[in-house]
């Protein structure tokens, strides 16, 4: 039998294990110590007044003697850890400034703005303070309890709802991290929350990735809490799926379908030399130093999610800027590499590639919800290669092969069934009338599913009825237990004719769709890809400190959930 689970008395968050609870009441008396001593309406500069006056009276003739007689413990510690949490957030703005806050320059910073502040003379700022580095260090654990109490609680306080998990890996060059992020709905919002960073092996397995992801939920969140998980596919997704369900990235789907189509080993066992050539001249084209996005500009305003790394980019880019790219060579009198490029089969290539790049891009939307369009996405694509198959020659050949591709690596799941019909904008329409009631079907599961939780549940009951007499209870009324009634309501009312702000749409009517409006706060929070676009740059900073042994595994992981949750 399940242990019951220990709760914080302060704000009634519950943990699996004693020592969570223990580290997150230490940060709740943390938190209250700073917010008492901010409260004061005495300034620091009157508390180091009064600390250090005796000093400057007995040293007021020789400021310079002052400077070798003021030792380590002059200093009030409550100004010590004010000035490592300062520290802390310089570093925080830029990793790289764990190497600057110790060198000389920063020193000479620090040392000019005492000797101005100060009003009893100058000391040296290495002998009160030591090494910048270290002192920082030595309040990072107390920070960081400080700010992943905030985050537990935040998250917490949302457990009604259910959460949002993406654990997904960068590479930067030879080596890869991991970045583990919870999402959820705060106000008519999406908030994520970066809770790990690991930097990994590739000899670690899927397995090894799941059990660390555990460990660091359990420190954030119950067990209990019902989680979508999105991840890539280096990631063993039936692990994931005992703890909830686990949907695959998208974007890194859509390039899969892409990889497996164009690979130049697969085309030239096909036979389709033609696209190889293809391939190879739009590469040249490009040229690999860059010159042409310098030259001719990018494609998007957008850029597509660092897990997308299609062999198409280089295509797209010399169909879209091909007058461009012919005058650029022109001067350069290297026509010999335009007179090789089939402008035919280019065209065609782009009409095929352009929309799935273009449905990354949209997947991978950081402001507003995306779950809701992979199912959309997936009856788009399946068309567009449908209607481009009949088609003579060597393209009808690869919409075959791209529609294949498509089954193969974009699987739909559930969860996007039930997003979708949860925009007003689209319900049902995207897709064929024979699979309607399947999907209907999904929604009145998932609910009778995570219905158990919300019969504990006050904030989004509705109103109470009088209570039917007994043996009144009817096969109606136990449909709609399970919410069918609510999904054909909602289903009946019309189509929303502009794109709506989907958490605000659900705020108005929660009332009326109780159960849906539960499902769409968890999951429209989900996103369809699992990186975003600071993972590059976190993973690069991450590495960069394990390279140069700037900080343990445990600190770096610190630093890096203090960077992206404390600014």
């Amino acid at each position: 039998s399940q242990t019951e689970p220990y709760t914080c008395g302060a704000c009634g968050i519950q943990f699996q294990f004693y020592n969570n609870l223990l580290e997150h009441m230490q940060s709740h008396a943390a938190d209250n110590e700073n917010n008492i001593a901010s409260s004061q309406p005495r300034s620091p500069l009157t508390v180091v007044e009064e600390k250090w006056k005796p000093q400057l009276q007995r040293n007021n003739t020789n400021n310079t003697s002052a400077s070798g007689s003021v030792g380590n413990s002059a200093i009030p510690e409550k100004e010590r850890q004010n000035i490592a949490e300062r520290l802390l957030r310089v570093m925080c703005t830029d990793l790289g400034a764990l190497s600057v806050v110790s060198g000389k320059e920063f020193i000479k910073l620090a040392q000019t703005l005492v000797d101005s502040g100060a009003r009893y003379g100058a000391f040296s700022v290495t002998e009160i303070l030591g090494n910048f580095n270290t002192l920082a260090l030595k309040h990072l654990p107390r920070m960081y309890n400080q700010v992943k109490v905030k985050v537990t609680c935040a998250l917490g306080s949302n457990a009604c709802l259910g959460i949002g998990v993406t654990c997904h890996s960068q590479s930067v060059g030879p080596d890869s991290c991991y970045i583990l992020t919870a999402y959820q709905v705060e106000g008519n919002h999406i908030k994520s929350y970066v809770l790990g960073i690991k930097g990994v092996d590739i000899r670690d397995n899927g397995d090894f990735i799941h059990h660390w992801v555990q460990n660091v939920l359990s420190e954030f969140v119950m067990s209990e809490i019902r989680t979508v998980y999105v991840t890539d596919c280096k990631v063993n997704s039936s692990a994931f799926s005992k703890a909830g369900m686990c949907l695959r990235c998208s974007a890194c789907a859509l390039n899969s379908v892409v990889q497996s189509v164009l690979n130049k080993r697969t085309l030239q066992a096909r036979n389709m030399h033609e696209v190889i050539e293809l391939l190879n001249v739009c590469e040249d084209l490009a040229g690999s130093t860059g010159l042409s996005k310098e030259t001719f500009g990018s494609l998007e305003e957008t850029s597509p999610p660092p897990c997308w790394n299609s062999v198409t980019d280089s295509l797209l880019l010399v169909h879209e800027r091909y007058e461009q790219i012919c005058e650029f060579y022109s001067r350069a009198k290297k026509m010999n590499l335009i007179q090789n490029l089939n402008k035919h089969l280019l065209s065609n290539l782009a009409a095929i590639l352009a929309p799935v790049k273009q449905a990354v891009i949209e997947l991978s939307n950081e402001s507003r919800p995306t779950l809701q369009l992979v199912l959309p996405t997936y009856v788009k694509l399946e068309k567009l290669f449908t209607s481009k198959a009949n088609d003579a020659g060597v393209v009808s050949k690869l919409c075959h092969l791209f529609l294949e591709a498509l089954k193969e690596n974009f699987k739909v799941h559930s969860a996007h069934k039930v997003a979708m019909i949860l925009d007003p904008q689209q319900k049902l329409r995207p897709v064929p009338p024979y699979q309607h009631e399947e999907i209907i079907g999904k929604v009145c599961e998932l609910i009778n599913e995570v219905k158990e939780s919300w019969a504990e549940e006050t904030e989004f009951e509705p109103s109470t009825k009088k209570p039917r007499a007994a043996g009144e209870a009817t096969a109606a009324q136990e449909e709609d237990w399970f919410g069918k009634n609510e999904v054909y309501d909602y289903l009946q009312e019309p189509l929303f004719q502009a794109t709506p702000d989907l958490f605000q749409y659900w705020s108005c009517v929660t009332q009326k769709h109780t159960k849906l409006a539960k499902l769409a706060f968890w999951l429209l929070a989900v996103p369809a890809v699992g990186a975003r676009s600071e993972c590059v740059n976190m993973c690069e900073q991450a590495l960069l400190i394990k390279r140069r042994r700037l900080l343990s595994p445990e600190d770096m992981n610190k630093l890096m959930f203090l960077k992206s949750n404390m600014l």
